[in-house]
């Protein structure tokens, strides 16, 4: 399961909207490190692997940031969001999804994710769950991307 703001596009510092402002080509709300979804791709291309959005981006945003900067990459489902806008929507929205899909692991990947939640996410759904909680003004990193395929292998390799 995949966040957008802070986790795949990076989030900007103050200082890089007037230090950057004026380059050509620079777009100011949007920063994705091709490495790194190249990476995650292949990840996500591995036998029984599914991606997921649970992000505050809509369904058309999500797929526009897939068709367009995200070059066809990451595909996936949509997580709908339960209990929206309340504190702890994304806990509820996970928690359903992961209830109705019945995978029999998750990576979630979230620069917001609740560290408390995280300790108590594997007994909650009953399945293996490995968080990773990017800073958001780097957003995923390589070894992030790492971290998570080194998740999904032990597990296929059980």
């Amino acid at each position: 399961m995949l966040d957008v703001d802070g986790t795949i596009a990076r989030v900007y510092r103050e200082e890089e909207y007037a230090d950057h402002a004026n380059d050509p080509g620079w777009t100011s709300w949007m920063a994705v490190d091709q490495a790194v979804v190249d990476a995650l791709d292949l990840v996500a291309k591995r036998p029984g692997v599914r991606v997921a959005w649970l992000t505050t981006w809509s369904p058309d945003q999500v797929s526009w940031l897939i068709t367009g900067p995200l070059r066809g990459k990451l595909a996936g489902k949509y997580v709908p969001h339960r209990a929206w806008p309340q504190p702890g929507w994304r806990r509820q929205s996970l928690v359903s999804f992961i209830r109705e899909l019945r995978p029999t692991a998750v990576a979630w990947a979230d620069d917001r994710a609740d560290e408390e939640f995280e300790r108590t996410l594997t007994a909650i759904v009953e399945v293996p769950t490995l968080v990773v909680r990017p800073d958001k003004f780097s957003g995923l990193q390589l070894a992030d991307v790492e971290s998570i395929g080194r998740f999904v292998e032990r597990l296929q390799r059980s």
